[in-house]
């Protein structure tokens, strides 16, 4: 029984639109930025499936050079919306370039099948900007993310299969009048029609287990994370801490902890409402960060209170390294509730030491210390080693503001 290409594309075209709807169903019960990457690339889907059915259903004995320049125009158009719908997906910004491949691909098809008819130089030429078009999709899946898992890989890895099939395909169209390889014109034909026709249903299913991946991702950082500012949660600092403190403990090496409590922080939600207290929260994380080495685990472990571990770093050193992240909190202006305002923290500095062999401990040590920083005055720091011993109940009772 001999292969029918113009079935089989039929076929492929099918389930291509079947995946495709089961995407659009799936999508909307994905986040807002995925999907609206998922529908960028159902749009490519349908472009691209109609490509498909305009050169499955065109007849041979058709003279007309119309329904050529379309066709792979449409494939050209199809690659340019996925590449977009995966830079949509990385959080990348729009290129033009596609857009300008697309034209060039069409610029070629008018040139060599409606001006200057030959169907080699055709080939030949308007190979050149879909084979980029597609190798653009596989580099935003393969570069767009950082580390690679299998999903990108299977993705990536089809488009480039796709682009190193059609620039052969380019090539005998190229060299068949050379090199006498007419006989191999019509199997590299039936190749590369073979393969574009899978390659939606396929990427699409790769894109699919992406976007799981992703969201994957995104629900377990949410977990590790404040909503609020993005920075660590009480739950992810006792995480961290446990190894870094069993680091530290195993190998002999000093830590210390920073507890910083914004001062008077009621009077900005009194007086501007508690939007402006996320706005004055967001403002001092960014000013914090400034202050901070890069790799500075941040976390917020209360309302306005917040905790930065400092493995490797002893008492001293973190002290100075707190009295200049005051200084710099205490030194800006930042737009709270439509106005400029400054604020000022209250620091308390912890360490290690033998009666200070966990989390629990550290961050009792360093709270006390910055309670003593708000007693005598705020907008200063204080280290737990210098502080006489507190009596239980003043521990237990005292508040802040």
């Amino acid at each position: 029984m001999s292969f029918d290409i113009t079935s089989a594309m039929l076929i492929a075209s099918l389930l291509t639109l079947c995946v495709g709807a089961s995407l659009s169903f799936a999508a909307s019960r994905y986040p807002a930025h995925l999907r609206a990457a998922m529908r960028i690339w159902i749009g490519g889907l349908l472009i691209e499936t109609l490509a498909l059915l305009s050169a499955a259903l065109r007849s041979p004995s058709w003279d007309d050079a119309l329904p050529i320049v379309l066709t792979n125009t449409m494939y050209a158009l199809s690659y340019a919306e996925m590449g977009r719908a995966m830079s949509h997906f990385a959080q990348r910004p729009r290129s033009l370039v596609p857009l300008l491949l697309v034209a060039l691909t069409f610029a070629i098809l008018c040139v060599f099948t409606l001006a200057w008819p030959s169907p080699r130089w055709r080939i030949t030429f308007d190979t050149l900007p879909i084979v980029a078009l597609q190798l653009g999709v596989a580099r935003a899946v393969l570069l767009g993310r950082g580390r690679l898992r299998p999903a990108d890989i299977l993705t990536g890895s089809l488009f480039v299969a796709c682009a190193v099939l059609a620039f052969a395909r380019g090539l005998t169209e190229f060299l068949a009048p050379v090199l006498g390889l007419e006989s191999f014109r019509p199997f590299m034909l039936n190749v590369v029609l073979i393969f574009s026709s899978i390659l939606p249903m396929l990427g699409t299913i790769g894109f699919m287990l992406m976007c799981g991946d992703r969201m994957n991702e995104d629900l377990g950082r949410l977990a590790m994370t404040d909503p609020l500012t993005g920075v660590h949660n009480r739950r992810t600092l006792a995480r961290v801490a446990a190894n870094a403190i069993d680091a530290a403990m195993r190998d002999g090496r000093p830590l210390s902890l920073l507890a910083i409590d914004v001062d008077h922080f009621k009077r900005i939600n009194d007086a501007f409402g508690h939007d402006a207290g996320d706005e004055a929260l967001l403002g001092l994380v960014r000013l914090m960060r400034e202050s901070l080495a890069v790799d500075a685990p941040l976390s917020r472990i209360g309302g306005e209170e917040f905790a930065v571990l400092l493995p490797d770093i002893g008492e001293l050193e973190a002290c100075v390294l707190a009295e200049y992240l005051r200084q710099h909190v205490a030194s800006a202006l930042l737009p709270i509730g439509g106005h400029p305002q400054r604020l000022t923290v209250s620091v308390g500095v912890a360490s290690l030491d033998a009666g200070t062999r966990d989390l629990r401990a550290l961050l009792r040590n360093a709270d006390r210390a910055l309670y003593a920083a708000k007693h005598n005055g705020r907008n200063r720091c204080a280290a737990y080693s210098t502080l006489a011993p507190a009596p239980v109940a003043s521990q237990v009772s005292r508040g802040r503001a």
